[in-house]
């Protein structure tokens, strides 16, 4: 017993001399790590303003003005004692997340920026080069920047387009306006300030273009692909797809019951696995229901089995989808329109182009009951 008491004494002293050692080194190190960080970036900000001979770090200062866009850095751009503009870095949700680095200068203009994002490699990727970047440099904080107007949108990847678009709008225009009130930079046209893109439906072409990137979809003959379960939900138009004279895959509309009720183009590949969903309606509660229309929430559904159980659970659709937070009704409604237009479609593809048969008993299935309230 003495043993190991004393054994354990032993332990104690040389995991609190461990303790305190590395406590040192972090101490030593931090600011050294810390130091070559600051000069990293630095080097990177006089890019933006060869002529700057200091920048001021103002970042406790500026806000975005909205809850999905943070804002990671600001420095204002110092020629001897003239402010000449400001580097930012913003950050938010875009098909995945996005960071921009910019730079402004007095009159409100962008000079350049840096683009970095996870959004889907080969389509929202893109975001990052040639030409979509190059719509931004030279161009005025104050104008819409908004794909198809003013900003050219990146084939099959709208989502991506219209939020990087609004990051880059969020942190340019907060950057200039700070300028404008504490540094005597152009003022605006007087205008509010911009806000984080809104969630949109999104058009049955730009659907499925971003479901199946670079293929070719053909409308089916009407009734081509039925809802043969039930008769709560109608499937109302239905499309083949193809891809180099093959065919990957087929897409459907449903149409059905959600918290009020909502249009959902649903994609199939050929081994009867989502390709994806996109919303094209909905009449759903704001802040509610209607956050279907978040990528967060129906970017899930892509990749499962369309013979995947999509009954409600609790807090969960099936086993592994996050239902919306306080609106049940809305996603146990999605599910079931998600349900029967995946199920129809891959039967459809099995029995007309050879696609991935169903297994055994994929057709008892259970839709959920969805509840008169939220």
């Amino acid at each position: 017993m003495k043993n190991m008491v004393k054994l354990a004494l032993i332990l104690t002293v040389f995991a609190s001399v461990a303790c305190v050692a590395l406590a040192l080194v972090y101490n030593a190190t931090a600011p050294i790590i810390e130091g070559a960080k600051t000069r990293e970036e630095f080097a990177v900000f006089q890019e933006f303003f060869p002529n700057a001979t200091g920048f001021e770090d103002v970042k406790n200062n500026i806000e975005s003005g909205s809850s999905s866009i943070s804002f990671d850095t600001a420095y204002v751009a110092k020629e001897q004692d003239s402010v000449i503009g400001m580097v930012i870095s913003a950050t938010g949700r875009t098909y995945a997340t996005t960071t921009v680095l910019l730079a402004v200068d007095m009159n409100r203009k962008i000079k350049t920026l840096k683009i970095n994002t996870s959004d889907t490699p080969g389509i929202g990727s893109k975001a990052a080069e040639s030409p979509f970047k190059d719509h931004f440099p030279g161009k005025s904080v104050d104008d819409e920047f908004k794909p198809g107007t003013d900003i050219q949108a990146i084939s099959g990847a709208t989502i991506s387009s219209r939020t990087i678009s609004s990051l880059i709008k969020t942190a340019s225009y907060q950057a200039a306006d700070y300028l404008a009130s504490h540094y005597g930079g152009l003022s605006g046209s007087g205008g509010s300030a911009p806000i984080s893109a809104d969630l949109t439906p999104m058009s049955v072409t730009d659907a499925l273009a971003e479901l199946f990137p670079g293929a070719d979809a053909e409308p089916l003959p009407a009734r081509s692909i039925t809802n043969t379960v039930e008769r709560s939900i109608v499937l109302t138009d239905a499309w083949l797809v193809k891809k180099d004279g093959s065919v990957i895959g087929a897409a459907v509309q449903g149409r059905g019951q959600t918290y009020h009720a909502s249009t959902i183009l649903v994609g199939v590949a050929m081994d009867r696995t989502l390709a994806g969903i996109r919303i094209n309606a909905t009449t759903d509660t704001r802040n509610y229901g209607y956050e279907m229309l978040n990528p967060n929430f129906y970017l899930q559904f892509a990749g499962k089995s369309v013979d995947d159980d999509f009954t409600a659970n609790s807090a969960k659709i099936g086993s592994d989808i996050d239902a919306l937070s306080g609106a049940t009704s809305s996603s146990m409604g999605v599910a079931n329109i998600v349900k029967i237009a995946g199920y129809e479609a891959a039967n459809f593809l099995a029995e007309q182009y050879g696609g991935k048969t169903a297994p055994s008993g994929a057709g008892n299935f259970i839709l959920n009951t969805i509840p008169d309230e939220q």
